[in-house]
This record gives structure tokens, C-alpha cells and sequence, in this order.
């Protein structure tokens, strides 16, 4: 097994002060890479990890509407 060089610290310190939108439309983006990966590799958690994926996909677009009606 491989050991991942990615820097959470820096990734939080880049996204912490970010708006709430910009988190959810990352964490959107990260699901859908997520499951990519594990649809590639028949993971046995693919659905669950697709359903999360959905229900932020979902909560983005009321985000995205919610902002357009105050506008």
C-alpha cells in the first residue's frame, strides 16, 4: 500500500473561510470522483456512496436557488 502525500491541512486552510456553496459544490465534485473509482473497481458501497452524491447534488441545487431568489 502506497502512502498518500496529500496535505489535508493545507486543503482545509485553502477551503475553510470558503462560502458554504463553494464547500457544497466541492464535496459534490469529490463524491463524483470517489465514485468513479469505486464503480471502476465494483466496489460493494458504490450505491451507498451514489446516494450521498445524489442527496448533496440536491441540496446544491436548492442552494443555487435559495441564492437566486434573494437576489
Amino acid at each position: 500500500m502506497s502512502q498518500s502525500n496529500f496535505d489535508f491541512n493545507a486543503f482545509s486552510s485553502l477551503v475553510e473561510h470558503k462560502p458554504a456553496g463553494l464547500q457544497i459544490f466541492l464535496a459534490q465534485q469529490l463524491l463524483s470522483n470517489a465514485l468513479w473509482s469505486m464503480t471502476k473497481y465494483d466496489n460493494p458501497r458504490t450505491e451507498e456512496v451514489n446516494n450521498i452524491f445524489n442527496e448533496v447534488k440536491a441540496l446544491r441545487a436548492k442552494l443555487k436557488a435559495d441564492a437566486l431568489a434573494r437576489a
